[in-house]
């Protein structure tokens, strides 16, 4: 069911194995998302910033996992990821649109590491202290 011009998924299901996170859609269309991708197109203002100039460009999330999926009400799901970041709401048109962009968006981010001298794979590997 669509409410107003928001699509609404109808199945999230991750993929661990794969580093997937398949979303069908009310629409019928269904987008595979990489966990990396995810990952560095967080919509929390930690890494979007409040404004275009306070953007991070994420790097080093090629290896970045899922620890937990939850939903939040009937609107979002807020991702927990294996580098400890789980502060952004994935709305479901945030979600929805990411799917629909996700080959440009992509290549948008390539470029802007390329430019930026940065790169997908980690080049520290954090240590998890144990709790």
């Amino acid at each position: 069911m669509s409410y107003g011009s928001q699509h609404i998924p109808t199945e999230i299901r991750q993929k661990r194995a794969d580093r997937l996170v398949e979303i069908s859609w009310d629409t019928g269309e269904k987008f595979s998302y990489t966990m990396e991708f995810l990952r560095v197109c967080c919509p929390c203002a930690k890494c979007v910033g409040h404004t275009p100039d306070q953007a991070q460009l994420i790097d080093g999330q090629q290896d970045v996992t899922i620890r937990a999926i939850e939903p939040v009400g009937h609107y979002a799901i807020k991702i927990s990821f294996s580098d400890g970041h789980d502060s952004g709401l994935f709305s479901w048109e945030t979600l929805f649109d990411l799917g629909a962009r996700m080959e440009a968006i992509w290549q948008d981010y390539l470029e802007a590491l390329k430019s930026a001298g940065k790169r997908r794979k980690a080049s520290v590997i954090p240590i998890m202290q144990a709790t």
